[in-house]
C-alpha cells in the first residue's frame, strides 16, 4: 500500500512538472513571459554592446544615480546584452576631456551640467543667465517644455544627443570668509568653471575668479589658492568641500541643470528596437533622479549645518541687484548665439510663472 502511494505521488508529481514546463514553454513562444525570461526574450534578436559612461562626480551624486538607474534598466530590457561601463570620479578625465571624447566617441554617456557643453555647442550659453530662473518650479517646466528639442537640433550637429535633463536645484556659494551683501563679493577669489559667461558674471559683481578643474577644486581650497567656489549643495557634500569653508551663501545665481548625453552617431547608428530601450530607459532614469532631487538637497543642507557651517541668505534687495549687474554677461551672451533664442527662453520663463 505504502508502495502504491508513493507511485502515485511520484506521478502526480511529474505530471505538475510537465504540466508547468508545458505552460512555461507555451508562454516563452507566445512572449507572454516576464521577469527574467522576458529580459532573455527582449535581448534575443539584438547584438552585444559594451558602453562607457563617464562622470566628473561621486558615486554619491543624482548624475551617478542617474546613470546607473539607466544601466540597471537598459541590463533589465536587453536581457544582459547591453552592458554600461560607469566611470565616476573624473576617470576618463576632466570636463573638457570627457566631452571631447562624446564628440569623437569614444564615449559613450555622459552626465554633467549644461556648463559643459557651451565651448562644443555655444547656444547651451542661454541656461547661463544668471538669475534668469527665478525658482525651482519654473526651471523644472521649462526643461520638460519644447525647449529641449529645440536645444536637441543645435546639440546633434555637434554629435551630441540629449537624452534628459535633471537637476540638482540651483548653485550656490560657498566661502572661507563671510558674504552677507554684494559688496562682500569684491575681491573675493571663487573658482568657477572654464566657462567664460561664469568668468564674466563674477567679474560684473567685483570678484576674482579663477578658472579651474572640479578635479583641482578640493586641495585649492584647502591650500587657499582660492577662498570660494560656487556648486549646488549635492556637490559640496559629495566632496566634502565644506571640510575647508566655513560659510555657504544661498546665492541662486544658476539653475544646476544635469544632462544626461550620448553620442548621437551611436544612436543614429543603433537598430529601432535598441533605439527604444536607449529612450525609455533614460527617461525612466531621468524620473528616478528627479524624485530623489528635492529630499537630497534637504539631507546635504542638514550636512552642511552639523559640520558646523552657516548658511546665509541675502535679501531681495541684494539678489535684485545681483541680476542687475548681470546685465552684461546678458548682452554677450545675446552677441554670441542671438536675440531669437535668448529671447524665446526668457518668454517661456515668463509664461510658465503666469501660469504658476
Amino acid at each position: 500500500m505504502k508502495k502504491r502511494r508513493a507511485l502515485t505521488h511520484n506521478y502526480r508529481w511529474f505530471s505538475t512538472t510537465l504540466l508547468v514546463c508545458g505552460l512555461l514553454m507555451f508562454a516563452v513562444a507566445f512572449g507572454n513571459t516576464s521577469g527574467e525570461c522576458a529580459a532573455q526574450q527582449s535581448g534575443a534578436d539584438i547584438p552585444n554592446y559594451k558602453w562607457s559612461a563617464a562622470l566628473n562626480v561621486a558615486e554619491t551624486t543624482l548624475n551617478y544615480k542617474i546613470v546607473n538607474k539607466f544601466k540597471q534598466l537598459i541590463g533589465e530590457k536587453s536581457g544582459g546584452k547591453i552592458v554600461v561601463n560607469i566611470y565616476p570620479n573624473g576617470q576618463l578625465g576632466g570636463d573638457k576631456e570627457m566631452m571631447e571624447g562624446l564628440v569623437a566617441g569614444n564615449i559613450h554617456f555622459l552626465s554633467a551640467i549644461t556648463t559643459i557643453l557651451v565651448n562644443f555647442v555655444p547656444e547651451n550659453a542661454v541656461f547661463d543667465l544668471p538669475s534668469a530662473l527665478p525658482n525651482i518650479r519654473v526651471m523644472r517646466a521649462i526643461l520638460d517644455s519644447a525647449f529641449k528639442a529645440k536645444m536637441n537640433a543645435y546639440n546633434k550637429r555637434n554629435n551630441i544627443l540629449m537624452l534628459g535633463y535633471a537637476d540638482a536645484g540651483f548653485r550656490q556659494t560657498t566661502s572661507s570668509r563671510s558674504v552677507r551683501s554684494v559688496k562682500d563679493f569684491s575681491g573675493l577669489k571663487i573658482r568657477v568653471m572654464q566657462n567664460p559667461n561664469h568668468i564674466a558674471y563674477w567679474k560684473s559683481l567685483g570678484a576674482s575668479p579663477v578658472a579651474m578643474d572640479f578635479g583641482e577644486l578640493y586641495v585649492a581650497l584647502q591650500q587657499r589658492t582660492v577662498d570660494a567656489q560656487e556648486n549646488p549643495y549635492m556637490n559640496i557634500v559629495a566632496n566634502k568641500l565644506y571640510e575647508a569653508q566655513k560659510y555657504v551663501i544661498e546665492t541662486n545665481h544658476l539653475g544646476h541643470i544635469i544632462i544626461f548625453i550620448m553620442s548621437n552617431k551611436l544612436y543614429e547608428g543603433l537598430p529601432e528596437k535598441v533605439r527604444r530601450m536607449v529612450d525609455e530607459s533614460a527617461k525612466d532614469a531621468i524620473d528616478y533622479g528627479r524624485s530623489l532631487a528635492d529630499d537630497s538637497i534637504a539631507a546635504d543642507k542638514k550636512v552642511i549645518t552639523d559640520k558646523g557651517l552657516e548658511i546665509i541668505s541675502l535679501s531681495p534687495a541684494d539678489l535684485d541687484v545681483m541680476k542687475e549687474k548681470a546685465a552684461p554677461v546678458y548682452e554677450n551672451i545675446r552677441k554670441k548665439i542671438g536675440n531669437e533664442l535668448v529671447d524665446s527662453f526668457l518668454a517661456e520663463i515668463e509664461k510658465v510663472k503666469k501660469n504658476q
